[in-house]
């Protein structure tokens, strides 16, 4: 692959960009100046782990701009995973390949081949007899005071502890940075069990390696264990957010760029439709709106349990109430950068990508982990992944070629150099 020319925008010449970028940013218009960038990676699982990757490699090749030289990486959970591999110095055109199941560069496969540890989850089993709450002081903080009440916090203390143990995820980001802690800027957001406090691995004054910062970041509450590190409890950083943008700022950059494929409700006018449908086909069964065809459950549900079923059988409802969520807390997020006049450029995807993020729901490539490093093109695992890097890389020509981010695209040309 080679990704050494970036790709034109159709349409948008060089020069163009370019202007719109003098005027952005505390760099102003000085040419000459550096360009700082802080760069996010949202949480998501193996879907977002693709993505990014997906990401990084087309704003190279759209750009020109390499992801390793960001100022700044903000990695939360699966995000952290793609942030670690940046820091260890693998390059974005070898993230995207790799997830293709395409050849790498020989600099690349080098970091790659590091990591001699095959992913795998132990589990303990869960005693139910003795086990409880997993924190019920976290339970009682984020019910008091009522006015500022967490209701999300406060079920995953109720909640038992997960049961699926992460040593190797560890091990295997260990070996591929070696050193305690990468050189340039690099923070990972995990949330304290004791009190449900956002704590920033990289930032704030905690004794822990990168491979540990990532591991408790990735730590989902209930599926895996929390993580232990220096005598406190941590779990996924994405409990806070899932993209914890807010974090961008102080310091002020240039431009923050942000790789999301859990935000963006592209996809959430859809699933109303679909929910909308269900339910009227539900009241029509039972004589409450227009007639339909009989319907051989009609006799033996209520209206209102048709409709739950229909929404819930695969899990449309769950996943838009999500998405809707992140959506909105990234928004709430935005809204402060903006105010304090940092440019954004946020990669989510459209309706199509929704659903191929979506597709991963399905049996066959709903995986939790990082699987074989070796690429099996008839796994349907990862013929997704690859679909997801492709989408992202789509994401990124299309979003780069609006014409509201023609400024956030000159920057990152004028960083690259």
């Amino acid at each position: 692959m080679d990704s050494t020319e970036p790709d034109q925008l159709d349409g948008v010449t060089d020069a163009e960009i370019v202007d719109e970028a003098a005027a952005a940013g505390p760099s102003g218009g000085d040419p000459g100046s550096r360009v700082s960038v802080g760069l996010v990676f949202s949480a998501g699982g193996a879907a977002a782990e693709a993505w990014h990757a997906g990401v990084v490699g087309a704003l190279h090749r759209v750009t020109g701009w390499d992801a390793r030289t960001a100022e700044l990486i903000l990695g939360t959970s699966a995000g952290a995973i793609t942030g670690l591999c940046l820091r260890a110095g693998i390059p974005p055109a070898d993230l995207y390949a790799h997830r293709r199941g395409e050849p790498v560069s020989d600099e690349g496969q080098a970091i790659i081949d590091r990591v001699v540890t095959p992913y795998s989850e132990g589990r303990n089993e869960r005693d139910w007899n003795e086990q409880g709450p997993q924190s019920p002081t976290l339970i009682a903080r984020s019910l008091w005071p009522p006015w500022q009440a967490r209701p999300l916090h406060a079920a995953v203390g109720l909640l038992p502890r997960g049961t699926r143990t992460t040593e190797a995820l560890q091990q295997r980001m260990a070996e591929l940075h070696p050193e305690p802690w990468p050189a340039k800027p690099f923070w990972v957001p995990a949330v304290r069990l004791s009190d449900g406090e956002r704590v920033v691995f990289g930032r704030d004054d905690l004794q822990a390696t990168a491979a540990e910062a990532v591991r408790a970041s990735c730590a989902v509450p209930v599926l895996f264990e929390p993580v232990t590190v220096d005598g406190k409890r941590y779990i996924d950083g994405g409990l806070h957010s899932y993209t914890n943008v807010d974090l961008m700022g102080p310091p002020a950059f240039d431009l923050v760029v942000v790789s999301s494929p859990m935000s963006g409700t592209a996809g959430w006018s859809r699933v109303r439709g679909s929910l909308s449908e269900a339910w009227t086909s539900a009241r029509s069964s039972v004589g409450l709106g227009e007639p339909k065809p009989p319907s051989p459950q009609a006799d033996d549900q209520a209206w209102w349990s048709e409709a739950l079923g229909l929404a819930w059988d695969d899990g449309r409802a769950m996943r838009a109430a999500r998405r809707q969520w992140v959506d909105d807390k990234l928004n709430e997020e935005l809204d402060g950068l903006r105010r304090r006049g940092i440019p954004v450029l946020v990669v989510e995807p459209d309706t199509d990508g929704v659903e191929l993020v979506d597709k991963g729901s399905g049996e066959d490539v709903d995986r939790t982990g990082h699987g074989s490093e070796k690429a099996d093109h008839s796994d349907p695992m990862w013929v997704w992944r690859a679909e997801m890097a492709a989408a992202a890389g789509q994401a990124v020509r299309r979003i780069v070629k609006d014409r509201d981010n023609w400024r956030p695209a000159g920057l990152l040309r004028r960083a690259a150099g």
